[in-house]
């Protein structure tokens, strides 16, 4: 215990070695589900990254005495009360009616590995610095894969990001739904895990 508590945190755990998407495959159900497009993808990010930080840091603060099966449904609703205030100003943030659209989706982010495991099996066994350290890693890690599913399916689905035309001689309406999510990340997450075991390892073994 006392070791894994002075152990440094990795950035690129969470964006790389362990990514939530791409590389564990932890969360990726809202990337599948609401990322069809930059918009969608950049909401989705915001949610995450404002939700996952902010509950992890109250749900430290919750008495160890408290057994850890109630200790799990009190991380649930402490991010659940923090979605409340999030989704308020996403909705300001964002177009009219892109956030009501894809509400489903983030409301699942209350329910992330990051909040409701992750918090017992690695952040709360470090100290506060470093478990910020280490999570903001996953949400940057989870802010990339969700970016650059939502941007290539925004170009294969209707050739455009943003005000920006893509000039490809072919449309794929089928990205936007969620089967066609299933593919792109699962295609996606085949290139990085085999990049990684390209170049990723080698770094490893250069270090010994």
């Amino acid at each position: 215990m006392a070791t894994q508590r002075t152990r440094k945190a990795k950035l690129s755990d969470g964006i790389i070695k362990q990514n939530p998407v791409l590389m564990s495959g932890l969360f990726a159900v809202p990337v599948i589900g609401a990322a069809t497009s930059w918009e969608t993808a950049l909401a989705v990010c915001y949610m995450f990254s404002v939700i996952t930080p902010i509950s992890v840091g109250l749900c430290r603060l919750l008495p160890k005495k408290i057994a850890f099966a109630i200790r799990i449904v009190l991380y649930a609703l402490i991010a659940s009360l923090v979605y409340v205030p999030a989704v308020l100003t996403a909705r300001l943030i964002f177009p009219v009616g892109l956030t009501e659209g894809i509400s489903l989706y983030l409301a699942v982010i209350v329910t992330n590995p990051l909040i409701l495991t992750k918090t017992e099996s690695r952040f709360f066994l470090r100290t506060p610095f470093q478990m910020f350290k280490d999570m903001f890693g996953f949400v940057i890690g989870f802010d990339l894969a969700c970016l650059l599913v939502g941007v290539i399916r925004d170009v294969l689905a209707d050739n455009i990001v943003g005000h920006v035309i893509v000039p490809l001689s072919f449309q794929m309406p089928s990205m936007n739904t969620v089967s066609g999510g299933f593919i792109m990340v699962g295609v996606l997450a085949g290139l990085f895990r085999a990049l990684y075991n390209k170049f990723g390892k080698k770094k490893v073994k250069r270090k010994f």
